[in-house]
Formats: C-alpha cells, structure tokens, sequence
C-alpha cells in the first residue's frame, strides 16, 4: 500500500492505484493541464471510499510505501481509465499515410 501526501493531508491507496496518480498528474505537469480525479482510497475508519483531488501543473505529491493489516486496494477500472488519459494527453507519435491525403478533411500539412 501506498500514502499519497498532498497538499495538507493524505490519503491510503494501493500501489497501482498511487502509481497512475502520480504519472497522471507528471503527465498533466508537463501540459500545463489540471483535472479532477476520484481515488479509490482506505477511509480512517477502515472501509474503502474515494478522495477527490485536483492535480494540476502547481501539484506536489508525494506517494511512499506504508505498512497496510488489511489486504492491498485494487482498482483495475480506474488504474486503466487513468492510465488511458495518461496516454491521451501525450506525447503524440506521427503516423504513417497508407492512401492519399485527398479525402482526408482537416489535415495539417505544417505537422507532417
């Protein structure tokens, strides 16, 4: 398990879960983007709830191994959608044209 210490406070979560937290909100450093995030956390009285943070490109976190009795916080869902907006935001990789460029509306020539 994993403290992500944030701000004035912290939050209990699973490894993965702290992981794509905290690329998430590099990533979002980088793009000078900021966005709300819902982390599955382990509440102060043991159960499983969530922690609303805003990450943005002013955001200092911190995320250190933490010593859990109970079994590690899994979020397959949100680990996935989070690491997907990750990946969206960048960085963007060219491609190749199979066809002509003809048919193809709002192309950017400046960019190929």
């Amino acid at each position: 398990m994993k403290r992500i210490h944030y701000a004035s406070g912290s939050l209990l979560t699973g490894d993965d879960i702290a992981d794509a937290v905290v690329r998430f909100a590099a990533t979002l450093g980088r793009n000078a983007a900021a966005a709300e995030v819902r982390v599955p956390a382990i509440l102060d009285t043991g159960e499983v709830g969530e922690a609303l943070l805003l990450l943005g490109p002013a955001s200092q976190i911190l995320a250190e191994s933490e010593q859990y009795d109970g079994d590690e916080l899994h979020a397959d869902g949100f680990v996935a959608e989070l690491s997907k907006r990750t990946a969206d935001l960048g960085p963007r990789r060219a491609t190749y044209v199979h066809e002509g460029t003809d048919d193809l509306d709002d192309l950017d020539f400046d960019l190929l």
